[in-house]
C-alpha cells in the first residue's frame, strides 16, 4: 500500500465556504470532498481547460458587419459586461436547445 502524503494549501474564506457548501450538498466531509476532487483531478482539469477554451470570446471571430450591427443596435448605456452576460445567457439557451435536439433524435 502506498504511503499517504499530507498536502497543505492556503485558500481564501470564500473557497472554503464553497467547499463546505458542496460537501454538505453531497453529504460528505470537507476532506472527503477534497480527496474526491484530487482523485479525479485529471478529468476535472481537462474539463476546466475545455470549458475555458470554449468560453473565450477573443477566439471567436465574428463577421465585421454583424459586430457593427450589434454595436449600432445595442441600447444606450449597455456595458460590455452586460453584453457578455447576455452572451452567456444565449450560450446557455443554445446548449439546452442542442441537448433537447439530441434527445429528440434518440427517440
Amino acid at each position: 500500500m502506498a504511503k499517504t502524503q499530507l498536502v497543505t494549501v492556503r485558500i481564501t474564506p470564500e473557497i472554503l465556504k464553497s467547499l463546505d457548501e458542496v460537501a454538505l450538498q453531497q453529504g460528505m466531509s470537507r476532506s472527503g470532498l477534497i480527496r474526491d476532487l484530487l482523485e479525479n483531478c485529471h478529468s476535472l482539469y481537462y474539463f476546466l481547460q475545455t470549458e475555458r477554451e470554449r468560453q473565450q470570446s477573443d477566439r471567436i471571430i465574428l463577421d465585421g458587419n454583424l459586430s457593427q450591427w450589434v454595436l449600432e443596435h445595442t441600447p444606450p448605456g449597455l456595458t460590455s459586461e452586460q453584453l457578455r452576460f447576455i452572451r452567456n445567457i444565449i450560450d446557455h439557451a443554445a446548449d439546452k436547445m442542442s441537448a433537447q435536439e439530441k434527445g429528440e433524435g434518440n427517440k
